[in-house]
C-alpha cells in the first residue's frame, strides 16, 4: 500500500493558505472594533501578504537599509527609533500573523502605564519562553494573572524586599570584596612579572554577579577556583548553558510569527532542537541544586535557621510538595523561579555595570570627579558602606545619566490582553507591544544635548528623578505592575560594587585609541566590543584582604 505523505512546500502552502483567511477574519473584526476603539496605528510601509514584514525582521532591514557591512547588525531600539521620528509615536509593524505596535513618545507610553497598564500587562509567547522558560513558568515569561502574581509576590517577599535584602547583605557584601582581592591578586602577580595589569572588566562583572545570584538562590559560588573537580566541571556546564540560554532567548524565528504546532515540529530554521537541549543541560543542573536542599532538609529534620536560607528552602518550605499549582508541579516552579532570578539579576545587572565603567573612561573629567567625591566623603583608610551612599550624590547622579543612555533593556516587550486605546488609535488584543526606552529617554524635550553624558541633569532638573518607573520619562526598569520586581537589589549591587570598585582601583584604557561605544543587537544592551582596562591599587595593601 502506498503511503501519500505531503512534502514541505505542500504544508507550508497548506499553513499560509490558512493563515491568510484567518488574517481576513481578524481583518473584518478590526473593522468592526475601530467603530469603538478608533482607527489602527499607521503600518510601516513593506509589508508582505501573509507574512508581513517577517523578512525585514529576521534580516534586520525594517528602516530598508542593507545590514550586511562593515558596521554589522543596527540595535533594534535605534532602528525603531528612526522610524519613529517617521510615522509617528505609534506605529506597527506585522510579524506574520501578529501586529506589533512600536511606543516611543512620553505621551503614548504615559498611557501604556497608567491607564491601560492592565490591559497591556501580558507576555509574549515565543518558543524560547516555551522551551528555555519551562513552559512559561519562568516569571519573567509568564502571563498576567493568578501564577505571575504568586510567584511574584514569593519571590518579593523572601528575596528582593527590603528585609530580606538587609538579611541577605552579607552575601552582597562578601562577593564583592572576594572579587575585589581576586583583581588586587592578579595585579600582585602581574607587578612580579613587570606587565600591566589587564582585564576583560565583562568578565569579571559576569562572574561578580554570577555568584551573588547563584549564592542568594541556591547557597553556591561558581566562579571561584575549586578544589573539588566535579564542582569545576558543573561550573563550567553550568556558565555554557547559561550563556546560551541568554542568547538563544532573544531568537525570533518563523515559528513565533505562526505558532503552530506542525512548524514547530517541521524546526525550519533549527533553534528549537538547540533550544530543547540547553533546556535539558540546564534542568539536570537545576534538579542537583534541588535534590541537594531536598536532601539536606530531610537530614536536618525540615529545621533550618532563617538566616541561613536561601531562596530555594523558602519556596521549599513555602510551596505544598504534593501540590500542582496552575498546571506546574513545586519543582518546575522552583527551577522556573531559580532561572528567573539568575538570568535577569546577573545579565541585565552586568551588562550596566559594564556601560558604567566604559561611559566613565570615555568621559574621564567625570571619572575624576568621582574619585574626589569618593576621596573626600569617605577617604582610602576604610571600605565604602551602604550607608555612604545617599552622601555620594555625584556619583549617584553618574549611575543615573548611565541608565538613562544604556538601559539595560532597552526594549520592553509586552502583549495586549484586552482590547484597548493608545492615543486614540485602536490596540486590539494579542497586539504584541514593543515600548522603545532607549528613545523615550533621549527625547530632547525632557533630556536637552541628550546624546551628551551629562551626570549633572540629574542634580538641577532632574535631582527628584528616580529609577523606580514613577517618573515616565525615565524607565530604565520599566514601569506599571510590570516593572522590574528586582530595582533595590539591582541598585544596591550597582552603587556597592561601582563605589568600592573605584575607590580601589585606578582604571586606564590599554591604549590611546578611542573607545569604541557601539551597541550590539538584541533586547539587551551589551557592549559589542569588550571593554579591556588596565587596573591600579588606589588603597594601602592591607585594605585588599591579600
Amino acid at each position: 500500500m502506498e503511503i501519500h505523505i505531503l512534502s514541505h512546500v505542500e504544508a507550508i502552502i497548506g499553513i499560509l493558505v490558512f493563515f491568510f483567511l484567518l488574517f481576513l477574519t481578524r481583518k473584518a473584526k478590526t473593522w468592526k472594533n475601530s467603530k469603538r476603539f478608533g482607527p489602527p496605528p499607521p503600518q510601516l510601509p513593506g509589508a508582505w501578504p501573509i507574512i508581513g514584514h517577517l523578512p525585514q525582521i529576521l534580516s534586520d532591514t525594517l528602516d530598508g537599509r542593507n545590514r550586511i557591512n562593515k558596521d554589522g547588525e543596527i540595535p533594534l531600539a535605534h532602528t525603531l527609533g528612526a522610524l519613529a521620528d517617521k510615522y509617528g509615536p505609534v506605529f506597527t509593524v506585522r510579524q506574520g500573523m501578529f501586529l506589533i505596535a512600536v511606543v516611543s513618545s512620553y505621551e503614548a507610553i504615559k498611557e501604556c502605564f497608567t491607564t491601560q497598564d492592565k490591559n497591556l500587562a501580558n507576555r509574549v509567547a515565543t518558543c524560547s519562553c516555551k522551551y528555555l522558560g519551562y513552559d512559561h513558568a519562568n516569571l519573567t515569561f509568564a502571563n498576567y494573572g493568578p501564577y505571575w502574581r504568586m510567584v511574584r509576590k514569593l519571590v518579593v517577599n523572601n528575596l528582593l524586599s527590603s528585609k530580606s535584602l538587609e538579611r541577605l547583605k552579607h552575601v552582597r557584601i562578601s562577593e564583592v570584596e572576594s572579587s575585589i582581592k581576586e583583581l588586587y591578586t592578579l595585579f600582585v602577580a602581574n607587578e612580579a612579572k613587570n606587565v600591566p595589569t589587564k582585564v576583560d572588566i565583562g568578565h569579571w562583572f559576569d562572574d561578580m554577579m554570577l555568584n551573588i545570584t547563584v549564592k542568594m538562590i541556591g547557597g553556591k559560588r561558581y566562579s571561584q577556583v575549586n578544589n573539588k573537580e566535579e564542582e569545576k566541571e558543573e561550573a563550567e556546564r553550568f556558565r555554557k548553558a547559561f550563556n546560551e540560554t541568554m542568547y538563544y532567548i532573544a531568537i525570533v524565528g518563523i515559528e513565533d510569527a505562526f505558532p503552530i504546532p506542525l512548524l514547530q515540529w517541521l524546526d525550519l530554521q533549527g533553534n528549537i532542537k538547540v533550544m530543547k537541549r540547553i533546556a535539558d543541560e540546564m534542568d539536570v543542573i537545576l534538579q542537583r541544586w534541588l535534590d541537594d536542599h531536598t536532601n539536606k532538609r530531610k537530614n536536618n529534620n525540615d529545621s533550618n535557621d532563617d538566616d541561613d536560607q536561601d531562596l530555594i528552602d523558602i519556596m521549599l518550605t513555602e510551596l505544598d510538595k504534593d501540590d500542582v499549582q496552575y498546571g506546574y508541579s513545586r519543582e518546575t516552579i522552583i527551577k522556573a523561579t531559580m532561572l528567573t532570578i539568575v538570568s535577569d539579576a546577573t545579565h541585565t545587572t552586568a551588562v550596566h555595570l559594564i556601560w558604567i565603567i566604559a561611559c566613565l573612561l570615555n568621559n574621564k573629567h567625570v571619572l575624576e570627579k568621582v574619585h574626589e567625591e569618593i576621596d573626600t566623603k569617605v577617604g582610602k583608610d576604610r571600605w565604602i558602606e551602604d550607608s555612604d551612599i545617599k552622601n555620594l550624590m555625584y556619583f549617584q547622579a553618574t549611575i543615573k545619566e548611565v541608565l538613562r543612555l544604556y538601559p539595560p533593556s532597552p526594549m520592553l516587550v509586552h502583549e495586549a490582553l484586552a482590547d484597548c486605546q493608545v492615543l486614540g488609535y485602536h490596540i486590539s488584543k494579542g497586539t504584541r507591544l514593543f515600548v522603545n526606552v532607549w528613545k523615550l529617554q533621549k527625547d530632547p524635550k525632557f533630556w536637552p544635548e541628550p546624546e551628551k553624558f551629562l551626570p549633572e541633569r540629574f542634580l538641577t532638573t532632574k535631582a527628584k528623578v528616580d529609577v523606580y518607573g514613577k517618573d515616565l520619562e525615565f524607565i530604565p526598569f520599566g514601569s506599571g505592575r510590570r516593572s522590574c520586581p528586582g530595582i533595590t537589589m539591582a541598585m544596591q549591587v550597582t552603587y556597592l560594587s561601582i563605589a568600592r570598585l573605584l575607590q580601589a582601583f585606578d582604571f586606564d584604557l590599554p591604549n590611546n585609541d578611542p573607545l569604541d561605544m557601539t551597541e550590539g543587537p538584541g533586547f539587551t544592551a551589551v557592549k559589542k566590543i569588550p571593554l579591556e582596562v588596565v587596573v591600579k591599587p588606589r588603597m594601602l595593601p592591607m585594605y585588599y584582604g591579600a
